[in-house]
């Protein structure tokens, strides 16, 4: 209840304009990055492999199960997610950046992410999911960051797969934006 009642008071305070101008002044960055030739063949690739929807649950529960499984090296390693980096690592406020594929699995990451499959969440299910181009979520405590953060998440797409997938960006909220 505390946690409902601290999200109702950030979204009413003087700060939550700030908040927000922080994620939507981003978009014009994330809809770049989601539309990076090697950023878009790296989720088309993925989404060809032929990882079934039982791979993606039983990946998931051993990336949470396990911190040292491979898998978690191999999201934030490699060309995929040295690209995403570079894209995103001039901005301050961004500290996580991550790729899911069309059934919302990870595809590459800036920096671990809490779970491997994202297909449950508003950012997923809003992009990729319903098809919406932009999905700013609500601001709250990030898991895999340990920071109050807001996510924005764009739609990945491709002219062979319109929902190929989705870029999210969580962006720190400063202490100052919640004056």
């Amino acid at each position: 209840m505390a946690v409902i009642l601290a999200v109702v008071w950030l979204l009413q305070a003087p700060g939550a304009a700030k908040v927000r101008e922080i994620a939507y002044a981003r978009v014009p960055l994330a809809e770049r990055i989601s539309a990076d030739p090697q950023l878009v063949g790296a989720v088309t690739a993925k989404n060809a492999s032929g990882e079934s929807a039982d791979d993606v649950q039983r990946k998931d529960r051993e990336w949470m199960a396990n911190p040292k499984a491979p898998l978690r090296a191999e999201m934030t390693t490699g060309a995929c997610a040295d690209r995403l980096r570079s894209l995103v690592n001039e901005d301050s406020f961004i500290v996580e950046a991550f790729l899911t594929d069309g059934q919302g699995a990870l595809v590459c990451a800036s920096r671990e992410t809490s779970d491997y499959w994202q297909g449950d969440e508003s950012k997923w299910q809003k992009t990729c999911g319903e098809g919406k181009r932009l999905f700013v979520d609500e601001p709250a405590q990030d898991v895999s960051t340990g920071v109050y953060a807001i996510q924005l998440s764009t739609l990945v797409s491709s002219a062979a797969q319109p929902r190929a997938g989705a870029l999210t960006l969580t962006l720190k909220v400063p202490a100052s934006a919640l004056r």
